[in-house]
């Protein structure tokens, strides 16, 4: 009979395998809360592929009975969509929801130009190869934080590599080495927040992972503009853009937490002092049941509840959940599709196009990052 002390090295040994073989260490068993959120969000994915697959294409359409020359649906459309498949995986990490992750990263490879300069990066459309293409840099930070998102569900580093393909892309073509900053697309009509918080926390993710210097240093890069030029000061908070200093959520959330992580990672005091500050600011103005629309207000509270899985404020779980309960009551069509704001309004054509495959994903990304985080205790 093998000695206990043996015994618990052996156990040992075979979790550390299992977490190096998968990428993550193994999942506790979800609570009830976050069982209840699964299923919502299995639910919401389910229906997406039904009403919006387009199978003669074998992709997705940007809206239901869409009939334009080309209605695949673009990045900024589905990447919700990729988020909640990701998060079920994560909360869940069966084959059936692994293969799942695979299958939907493989689809989302099809966004990748290899003709664009200096370096290949993603275009809004698939199947997109010429080097000319109009292409925008927080889509390649969403789609990329995405991937990194799909390696943390399955341990493939082959998302990883599509995940450091767009950072590469950001930082070559995106960012301006004259007085720092991205630019909001290939044309260069402004300096964008969101892409400074889309390329910001996925540098730092990519840090995360592979813990290589050369994304902190490109972290600390988009930081230091973020942190200067990108930011109001009348407001506390990041601009909208070089042109707007008017902070919008999906900006401020991912910036929060990628300096969060940061804190985390290297024990920068001043990363974990503005991360509170920039917290506190933003509950604030944008108040507790967001209203802007819902593949906005998704993505901050993504972010939040991530921040909430390092500091353990139920304030922040309170926030998703809160949200989470409006737009499972109110967003809901005749349906069964939510196409709705989550206060229950009809949403405004310049935020979402009636039966965007985007405003059903965006509410189902919600409950699927609230099954992947316990609540409080």
């Amino acid at each position: 009979m093998a000695k206990p002390a043996l015994i618990s090295s052996a156990l040992a040994l075979a979790v550390a395998l299992l977490i190096l073989a998968s990428g993550t260490a193994p999942a506790a068993p979800l609570t009830g809360v976050q069982q209840r959120y699964l299923s919502l969000a299995q639910t919401g994915v389910a229906r997406a592929e039904h009403r919006w697959s387009d199978p003669r294409r074998g992709w997705y359409d940007a809206r239901l009975g869409d009939r334009d020359r080309y209605p695949l649906a673009t990045i900024w459309d589905i990447v919700p969509l990729f988020e909640s498949v990701d998060a079920v995986a994560i909360a869940e990490p069966t084959p059936v929801n692994r293969r799942a992750v695979a299958h939907f990263a493989a689809g989302a490879e099809r966004y990748l130009n290899r003709g664009l300069r200096p370096v290949p990066g993603f275009s809004p459309y698939p199947n997109d190869r010429g080097a000319n293409t109009q292409t925008w840099f927080d889509d390649n930070g969403w789609w990329g934080l995405a991937f990194v998102n799909a390696y943390r569900a399955t341990g493939n580093r082959r998302w990883l590599s599509d995940a450091e393909r767009a950072l590469g892309y950001i930082a070559a073509a995106g960012w301006d080495r004259q007085t720092g900053g991205i630019w909001w697309n290939t044309s260069h009509p402004y300096k964008a927040g969101e892409a400074i918080a889309a390329g910001t926390l996925l540098a730092t993710l990519l840090y995360q992972q592979t813990h290589a210097g050369g994304y902190e240093k490109t972290a600390r890069m988009f930081l230091g503009w973020a942190n200067t030029s990108g930011f109001s000061a009348s407001n506390g908070l990041y601009a909208g853009s070089s042109l707007n200093p008017t902070p919008i959520d999906y900006i401020e959330g991912p910036l929060i937490y990628a300096q969060a992580v940061l804190c985390q990672l290297t024990g920068d005091r001043g990363d974990c002092e503005r991360s509170s500050q920039l917290t506190a600011t933003a509950l604030d103005r944008f108040g507790y049941l967001l209203d802007f629309s819902p593949q906005y207000d998704a993505i901050y509270l993504q972010w939040m509840l991530a921040l909430y899985s390092l500091d353990h404020d139920p304030t922040l779980y309170a926030l998703a959940a809160d949200n989470a309960r409006d737009a499972q009551t109110r967003a809901l069509n005749g349906a069964g599709l939510y196409l709705f704001s989550w206060n229950g309004e009809i949403l405004p054509a310049q935020d979402a196009v009636p039966g965007e495959i985007q405003t059903q994903a965006a509410t189902t990304s919600l409950f699927a990052w609230l099954a992947v985080y316990p609540p409080p205790s």
